[in-house]
């Protein structure tokens, strides 16, 4: 079985980055869950994440946990091009809302060759785990930051049989974030706040992320992406410029079959989506958002 450092120089090799955390973090992870609580008492998404942290704290694993594996996976946005009433319509994809599951893939795959036994730690903050770490650290949008990828990461984390006795992290936010609120500005739905806990509940991407109507307080101007929400992020001087230049285009008869009424896309439509690597979970919502960026701009 390889050591926590082996498998971290493998895992960068492959193009990814990671870091361990001992087990003893968890008391952190759980004074953090109950500051959560304290700080948002009146917010049900933050007081459901805590409940389902809390009924997991102890999960039924077939070994003895003895660290945590966080890993980072770089992301990258693409473009959907619509053709609407003669014009060309661009609407971003963001990154982590696509062409990632391939890189999943292969992460679990060399993860499976490295010998050491491995459960996901989904139920626990991702981004958490990787601050406490030292592998990314929280912006003021209370997305994590990774290096010189910035806030374009997808996070995984597993429970792990790798003994391991580093250094947890005490200082979790950019030190960059203070004095500067452009991503609070920027918010179209004011969700963020002058606290790293921001209102989940008036938060963009999370409202794009979930099926059912848009509640009507959302700004129609606000809507500009197939899925979650970039404002916070392409403002942030801490990211790098995001590489759009992948592009899906559609005609006009296919634009018209996304936009038209009803939840569920066309079989054809849907397979040409998930071959231009749009992540499944999207699915359900691109037909709904695709209209609302459209109308947001007027076409």
């Amino acid at each position: 079985m390889q050591n926590a450092q082996q498998i971290i120089q493998q895992l960068e090799a492959a193009g990814f980055k990671a870091a361990f955390l001992p087990m003893r973090a968890m008391e952190q992870v759980k004074e953090h869950y109950d500051s959560l609580e304290r700080r948002a008492p009146e917010s049900d998404w933050i007081k459901g994440a805590v409940e389902k942290f809390r009924g997991n704290q102890t999960p039924k694993l077939e070994f003895e946990p003895k660290s945590f594996l966080v890993a980072a996976v770089p992301c990258k946005g693409a473009t959907l091009a619509l053709q609407r009433k003669g014009k060309r319509i661009e609407i971003p994809v963001a990154p982590a809302y696509i062409g990632i599951s391939p890189q999943k893939r292969r992460l679990r795959e060399i993860l499976a060759e490295t010998g050491c036994q491995l459960e996901d730690a989904w139920l626990v903050s991702q981004k958490l785990l990787a601050a406490l770490s030292g592998l990314g650290q929280y912006g003021r949008n209370n997305i994590c930051y990774v290096g010189e990828w910035g806030s374009y990461a997808w996070l995984e984390s597993w429970y792990t049989d790798i003994p391991f006795e580093g250094p947890v992290q005490a200082d979790l936010r950019m030190e960059a974030c203070e004095g500067c609120e452009r991503c609070r500005g920027a918010c179209p739905t004011g969700a963020i706040g002058d606290t790293q806990v921001i209102d989940a509940a008036r938060c963009l991407a999370m409202k794009n992320e979930r099926g059912g109507r848009m509640p009507r307080w959302v700004p129609r101007g606000a809507h500009h992406t197939l899925a979650g929400c970039l404002r916070c992020q392409e403002c942030c001087p801490q990211n790098p410029a995001i590489d759009f230049s992948r592009t899906l285009a559609l005609d006009a008869r296919e634009t018209r079959r996304l936009l038209s009424r009803g939840k569920k896309l066309p079989q054809d439509l849907e397979g040409k989506l998930k071959e231009f690597g749009c992540e499944k979970w999207t699915m359900r919502v691109i037909k709904r958002n695709a209209r609302l960026a459209v109308k947001a701009k007027g076409v």
